[in-house]
Order: C-alpha cells, then structure tokens, then sequence
C-alpha cells in the first residue's frame, strides 16, 4: 500500500506537500511493524522510511516524522510527539510553502486520532504494518 492513499483514506484528502511529520508519521507506523524496521540505516545512512517511496512528502519532512516517532521510540508521552510534529510544521512554514500551513495544519488535525490510536499500539508492539 502507498502512504498517500492511506493519508487519503483516513482523512478524504491526499497528503498536503511537503507533508506534516504528524500525518507522514502515521503513514509510516502503517507501512512499517515496528520503529526498529523504519528507522533501519539503508546502504546510504538513512532510514528505511526516508528512503522509502511509499512514504509521500520533502525529505526533511519524512525525517522529522521519523524524529517524532524516535521520541515514541524513547517514552515520550504522544502529546510531546504531536507538539513536535506541530512546531516543526508551524516553525518551518511547511519547508518555504507557507500557502500549505494552514491545509497541512488542518490535515493533522484530522489524523491526530489515528496518530494517538496508532501510536498507542505501535510502541506497545500490537500494531502489525499493511
């Protein structure tokens, strides 16, 4: 399955570039079983879900979606992931698109249920990827 249909699935909208880590966040627990398999070093250094095409938004996004689910990965409660998500979103005015902060911020709203229910699994090891 491709991350921008499961984006567009649970919100009725496809995924607002270049992605809010909140939203490129649940497109990763979905597409991956565990942290440990998305944030897998590829030959190149990077993440398994950087370098993974299915995952849909800007590079620096899809990273700090990753970084929002390494603080997960660590035991930060999801409020502190999703103000992490949201102040790098908010802070970086949607990587220079600032037109998409308003729509990106709205999209996050949306998934941020899926985020909590997702995640809530996901780092208890329940939740199985697609």
């Amino acid at each position: 399955m491709d991350g921008a249909v499961i984006i567009q699935d649970l919100t009725g909208d496809w995924p607002v570039y270049p992605g809010h880590p909140l939203v490129l966040a649940v497109a990763i627990m979905r597409l991956y079983a565990t942290f440990a398999d998305a944030n897998a070093p590829t030959v190149y250094g990077w993440s398994a879900a950087l370098g993974d095409s299915r995952i849909p938004g800007a590079g620096d996004h899809v990273r700090a979606a990753v970084r929002t689910l390494e603080l997960g990965a660590r035991g930060a409660d999801l409020g502190t992931m999703i103000e992490q998500a949201t102040r790098y979103w908010e802070d970086g005015q949607a990587g220079g698109h600032t037109k998409n902060v308003p729509a990106g911020t709205a999209q996050a709203a949306k998934i941020e249920c899926q985020f909590r229910a997702i995640a809530g699994r996901w780092f208890n090891g329940l939740a199985m990827a697609e």
